[in-house]
C-alpha cells in the first residue's frame, strides 16, 4: 500500500509559454500541457496575451499569464523574461489578420529568437512548435474517386492565397532553426480543422443550417430538405481542438532534451488529423437530422437553388475544401492518437456548445462569422 506520508519526490518544472494562449487553439494546447503533469517532471505554463481583459481567464485555468505585444519587443520581452530567463518549450498559435502578418510573422520569429538567445545563455535550447495547417497542402480529390491519396508531411506546398504567409513564415522558421548555431530547435505542426466548443470554424456548418431552418417553418421543416452546393464526396476530415492540443503535447514531451526521439522531430512537419475521415454526406444527413429536416440532405445543388437566408453564409471553406490528410508520422513517432467522437457521430453535443459560446459573445465566434462573411483583412481581434 502506498505510505500518503512519505517523503515527497522533488518536481522538476519545465517552462512552456505558449503564444496566442486564449485563443481557440491555444487554450486547448495550454489545458494539454497541464493534463500531462506527471511529476517528478511536470509542466509551468505560461500565456502570453495581447489583452489584459483575458488574464482572469487564464489564471483561472491555472495558466500563468504574461501580458504583451509583439509589436512592442522591448516590453513584451521585459514581461516575459520576468517570468523566467530559460524556457524549455515556446508554441505559437496565432491568427494575426491579412492587414498586419507579414510583420506580425517577422515580429514573431525576432521575438523567439531573442527569447531563445536568453535561455541558451542559461544552458536551455528551447524546442518550438509553430502552428501552420493542411491547408498548406491545397485540396485532394473527392470521397471514391480512384486516384484519391491523402496529404502527407512531404506533398507539395499549394497553399490558399489567404494563408499563404502563415505558410511562408512556418517555412521560415524551420531555415532559421536549422541553422548552424541556432539557439533554438523547432517542427512545425500542420492541423487540419478543428472542432468542439466553440466551434472554430465548424461553427459556420451550425450557422449555416441553423439559417436554412430559419427560412421555414417548424411544421414546414419536416417536409424539406437541408441543401448544399457541394459534392456529397467533398472530404471534411477533422479534429476535436482537445485531441489536437494532446498531439502538440506528444511532440513536446518526445523532444525533451533527454530523449533521443528530439533529434527525428527537430526540422520536421507534422500533421495532425482525425482517425479517418467523414464526408459532408455524413456530415449533411447529421445536420439534417439535428436541425429536424425530415427529408434529409441533398448535394450539388445551385446557389440560385438555395433560400435566400442563407445567401450570406461562404461556406466553401468548410463544406467544399475537401482534404484527406495522414497523420501517420506523429502517430509511429509518438503513439499519440485522436479518442474525442468525430463531428457528425456528437453533433448534438458539439451544437450545443457552439450555441452557448454564441450567447456567451466568445471573441472566437464573433471572429470566424467575420472571416466566413469575407473579412479577413481587419480583424481587429487577432490573438498574439
Amino acid at each position: 500500500m502506498t505510505n500518503p506520508s512519505a517523503a515527497p519526490v522533488s518536481t522538476k518544472f519545465l517552462n512552456v509559454l505558449v503564444i496566442g494562449a486564449n485563443g481557440y487553439l491555444g487554450t486547448a494546447i495550454c489545458s494539454a500541457f497541464l493534463r500531462t503533469n506527471a511529476p517528478p517532471t511536470s509542466f509551468r505554463v505560461h500565456g502570453l496575451i495581447r489583452r489584459e481583459s483575458a488574464a482572469h481567464q487564464l489564471a483561472m485555468n491555472e495558466i500563468i499569464p504574461i501580458i504583451g505585444s509583439l509589436s512592442d519587443p522591448d516590453m513584451v520581452r521585459t514581461a516575459v523574461l520576468s517570468h523566467s530567463p530559460v524556457w524549455d518549450i515556446i508554441v505559437t498559435c496565432t491568427e494575426p489578420s491579412r492587414a498586419t502578418e507579414a510583420a506580425h510573422w517577422s515580429d514573431l520569429l525576432a521575438f523567439i529568437q531573442d527569447l531563445a538567445s536568453e535561455s541558451a545563455s542559461h544552458g536551455v535550447r528551447p524546442f518550438v512548435l509553430w502552428s501552420s495547417g493542411c491547408k498548406d497542402y491545397g485540396t485532394t480529390g473527392l470521397h471514391g474517386e480512384k486516384s484519391l491519396t491523402p496529404h502527407s508531411e512531404d506533398s507539395p506546398l499549394q497553399s490558399h492565397p489567404i494563408i499563404r504567409g502563415r505558410m511562408d513564415a512556418a517555412l521560415r522558421v524551420l531555415e532559421v532553426a536549422g541553422a548552424e548555431g541556432s539557439d533554438f530547435t523547432a517542427a512545425v505542426v500542420r492541423a487540419t480543422p478543428v472542432f468542439g466548443y466553440s466551434g472554430s470554424y465548424y461553427g459556420a456548418a451550425f450557422d449555416y443550417a441553423a439559417a436554412f431552418a430559419g427560412a421555414f417553418g417548424k411544421d414546414d421543416i419536416r417536409s424539406r430538405t437541408l441543401d448544399f452546393t457541394s459534392d456529397e464526396g467533398t472530404i471534411m476530415h477533422g479534429v476535436h481542438v482537445d485531441d489536437c492540443g494532446e498531439g502538440y503535447v506528444a511532440l513536446a514531451t518526445a523532444a525533451l532534451p533527454d530523449d533521443d526521439r528530439r533529434r527525428r522531430i527537430a526540422g520536421k512537419v507534422f500533421n495532425i488529423s482525425g482517425r479517418r475521415y467523414e464526408t459532408l454526406r455524413e456530415v449533411g444527413a447529421a445536420l439534417a437530422q439535428e436541425y429536424g429536416f425530415g427529408h434529409g440532405a441533398r448535394f450539388g445543388l445551385a446557389q440560385d437553388e438555395l433560400p435566400e437566408a442563407v445567401s450570406g453564409h461562404n461556406c466553401g471553406l468548410v463544406f467544399g475544401w475537401s482534404q484527406w490528410v495522414s497523420s501517420e508520422r506523429i502517430r509511429n513517432l509518438t503513439h499519440w492518437c485522436d479518442k474525442r467522437s468525430l463531428f457528425s457521430e456528437n453533433i448534438g453535443v458539439y451544437r450545443l456548445a457552439y450555441e452557448a459560446a454564441v450567447e456567451a459573445g466568445l471573441d472566437d465566434v464573433e471572429k470566424v462569422r467575420r472571416r466566413m462573411a469575407g473579412n479577413w483583412g481587419d480583424d481587429h481581434k487577432a490573438a498574439e
